[in-house]
C-alpha cells in the first residue's frame, strides 16, 4: 500500500502544535507497519533555518491560480525516512510564522494553501507516483480530494486515488470570501451548499468533509461531539450528514521522543518503578532553575499549553486567587492570547515562591515541566485529542482534565479505594469543578503510598502510535475495498 501524507505543518520542521506532532509521528508509525508512505508540507522559512540536508529534485511544476501561473519547485529531505518532500514558492512560503502574526492571519491564506494543494496534485501527476491514499489534514489540505478529481484547471483528471481526511480541530476550517473561489479554477458547482459554499462564503473544511471518502477524527468522544450542535462549530448538520463514514481514531505517543526513562531534556531519568525518586529530583532542579523554594514535598502542579480560551485559561483566571490559596506551587509554559500572557505575569510577579511562568515555547521546559510535576492541569472547553495528557501519564503526572473530547477517552477518575484509575475529571465548565477536581487530586496526593502506585498505574499504560496506526490501516483498507470515490 502506498499513502502519501499531506498537511500544512509537521515536526520536527515547522509545526504550531499537536498537528505537527501527528504529522511526524504518524507517517513513521505507518513506515514501520510496512506502508510506503511519502510526506509533503510546504518549505517554510523554519525549514530553510532547521538545518536539515535540503537537496533540489529538479522538478519544477506549473500551477495555475485562477488566470495566473506559477511554478513550484520540489525538493526533498536527503536521507528521511519516511521520505519526505517540500513544496517550495518562497512567495507563499518563507515568511515567520505558518499561517498568521499575532494579530491576524495572512490575507491570501486561501490562494497559499490553493498553491500548496494543487502543487501535490501536479507533483503526484509529474512521478506518476499512483499512491492508494492521499491521506489530508485540517482545512490546509482539505479541497484536495475536489483538486484530484477536477485536476488543475477543474476539467477533470484520471487519478484512481482515494482519499482520508483528519480533522485535528473543528474550530479551524478555512473560511474564506466567496469571491477566492475563482482561483481554485474548480467547476462551479463545486461552489454549492453540497460543496465548499457556507452561509455565503468558502469553507475549505466543509469541502473536505462532503468530498474525501473517509473522514476521521482524533478521538472517539470527538467524534461523536461534533455531531452536535455544541461542539459542531456550525457543521453539525454536515457531520450528521457523512457519520456513516466518519470515524474517531485516538491520536498516540511516541515514545522515542517523550519517555522519561531515555528522555535528554530532564536532570534525572526514571521509570514506573523508581519514578517517586527520579519525579522529585526533577521537581529539586526545576524549582532551583525558577528560584522557587526548595521544599519537593509541595506538589507541583504543571501546564503545557496554549494561553487561550478553547483551553480553558478564560476558566482558569477565574479560578487562580482560589488555587493559589491551596498548598501547591504552579508551572506554566505557553503563548497565546495577550490577557492571558498577562495573567501569567501578574501571578509570577505577585507570588514569585509559588508561581511561575515562560511566555513562550521551549521544548526543553516542556520536557522538564512533565517529568517534575506531579499534576498535569488541562481544563479544556473543548479537546479534541490532546497530547499533553498522554505524555502526563507516560511521565507519571496525573492529569486533571474536563471530560471532554480526547481527554474524556483517555483520563479515567481515581477509584475510591485507589485502586483503578489514572487522573481526576470534571464534568462541568465551572470554577467550581475545577477546584473540587484539583482538591481531589491534593488530597490524594497526601496519601503517598497510594499515589506511588497510582503513578506506576499510569506510566505502564501503553498510548503508543503502533495501535494508532493500525487503526489507520483498517480504515485505509476499508476505503480501498470500496466500490467507488465519493468526491464529487
Amino acid at each position: 500500500m502506498k499513502v502519501v501524507f499531506v498537511s500544512g505543518e509537521s515536526m520536527p520542521y515547522a509545526s504550531t502544535g499537536g498537528l505537527g506532532d501527528v504529522a511526524h509521528a504518524l507517517p513513521l508509525a505507518l513506515h514501520r507497519r510496512g506502508i510506503e508512505v511519502i510526506k509533503i508540507i510546504p518549505l517554510y522559512r523554519r525549514v530553510w533555518e532547521g538545518g536539515y540536508p535540503l537537496a533540489d529534485t529538479g522538478l519544477r511544476l506549473r500551477i495555475p491560480i485562477g488566470f495566473r501561473l506559477l511554478t513550484a519547485e520540489i525538493w526533498r529531505h536527503e536521507g528521511a525516512t519516511p521520505a519526505v518532500y517540500f513544496v517550495r514558492r518562497d512567495e507563499f512560503f518563507d515568511r515567520r510564522e505558518l499561517y498568521s502574526l499575532s494579530d491576524r492571519d495572512y490575507e491570501d491564506n486561501f490562494e497559499r494553501f490553493v498553491f500548496f494543494q494543487k502543487a501535490v496534485v501536479a507533483f503526484l501527476d509529474a512521478l506518476t507516483l499512483r499512491p492508494d491514499i492521499v491521506h489530508c489534514n485540517d482545512w490546509q489540505t482539505a479541497v484536495l480530494p475536489l483538486f484530484l478529481k477536477h485536476g488543475l484547471q477543474g476539467l477533470g483528471r484520471a487519478g484512481a486515488e482515494r482519499t482520508v481526511l483528519t480533522v485535528h480541530n473543528l474550530a479551524y476550517q478555512g473560511l474564506f470570501p466567496a469571491t477566492d473561489f475563482s482561483l481554485t479554477n474548480l467547476p462551479f458547482s463545486c461552489y454549492s451548499m453540497e460543496g465548499m459554499e457556507f452561509y455565503g462564503r468558502i469553507n475549505c473544511l466543509k469541502a473536505g468533509l462532503l468530498s474525501a471518502d473517509r473522514v476521521t477524527t482524533v478521538s472517539r468522544s470527538y467524534a461523536e461531539e461534533i455531531r452536535t450542535e455544541a461542539f459542531g462549530c456550525g457543521l453539525e448538520g454536515v457531520l450528521r450528514k457523512i457519520e456513516a463514514r466518519l470515524v474517531g481514531i485516538p491520536n498516540g505517543v511516541d515514545y522515542e521522543v517523550w519517555n522519561p526513562a531515555t528522555d535528554p531534556h530532564i536532570p534525572r531519568r526514571y521509570t514506573a518503578t523508581d519514578a517517586i525518586e527520579g519525579k522529585t529530583e526533577c521537581k529539586r532542579r526545576l524549582f532551583a532553575q525558577l528560584g522557587m523554594p526548595a521544599d519537593t514535598n509541595v506538589p507541583l502542579i504543571g501546564m503545557v499549553s496554549r494561553l487561550v480560551e478553547e483551553k480553558g485559561w478564560d476558566l482558569l483566571a477565574d479560578a487562580l486567587p482560589a488555587l493559589m490559596e491551596r498548598p501547591l506551587r504552579m508551572v506554566v509554559l505557553g503563548a497565546g492570547q495577550e490577557r492571558y500572557q498577562n495573567l501569567c505575569r501578574e501571578w509570577a510577579a505577585r507570588r514569585p515562591d509559588s508561581f511561575a511562568a515562560t511566555i513562550g515555547f521551549d521544548l526543553r521546559r516542556a520536557h522538564e515541566i512533565e517529568a517534575a510535576s506531579d499534576i498535569f492541569l488541562m481544563p479544556s472547553r473543548y479537546e479534541p485529542g490532546g497530547l499533553s495528557q498522554l505524555y502526563a501519564l507516560k511521565y507519571g503526572t496525573l492529569p486533571v482534565v474536563r471530560a471532554v473530547g480526547g481527554l474524556k477517552d483517555t483520563v479515567h477518575e481515581v477509584s475510591p479505594d485507589g485502586t483503578s484509575g489514572n487522573g481526576f475529571r470534571f464534568e462541568e465548565y465551572s470554577t467550581a469543578a475545577l477546584l473540587d477536581a484539583v482538591d481531589r487530586a491534593l488530597l490524594w496526593f497526601e496519601n503517598r503510598d497510594v499515589w506511588a502506585a497510582i503513578v506506576r498505574r499510569a506510566m505502564e499504560e501503553n498510548h503508543s502510535w503502533s495501535r494508532s496506526a493500525a487503526a489507520y490501516e483498517e480504515v485505509y483498507r476499508a476505503v480501498l475495498s470500496a466500490s467507488s470515490p465519493t468526491a464529487t
